[in-house]
């Protein structure tokens, strides 16, 4: 499975989120589930999502640009 880049469109300076998921769509669900500040990860229209391997945390992590690692809680 790849890691996933998940990140505001409309804000450059908000933090930004790597998760190892299956697809996109489960990437934007682990986000919206766990990351208090990012809600509405799973709306395509203000998230963007694309594979990246810039940040590699491990299966129960997200890993959050501005504030380091978070541990999933929900799936």
């Amino acid at each position: 499975m790849p890691h996933y880049h998940i990140w505001p469109k409309d804000d450059a300076v908000a933090d930004s989120y790597w998760v190892f998921a299956a697809s996109p769509g489960e990437a934007r669900h682990l986000v919206a589930l766990n990351v208090s500040g990012a809600p509405n990860a799973e709306n395509a229209f203000r998230f963007l999502c694309e594979e990246s391997s810039e940040h590699t945390p491990a299966p129960i992590l997200i890993y959050c640009r501005l504030t380091g690692p978070l541990t999933i809680s929900e799936r």
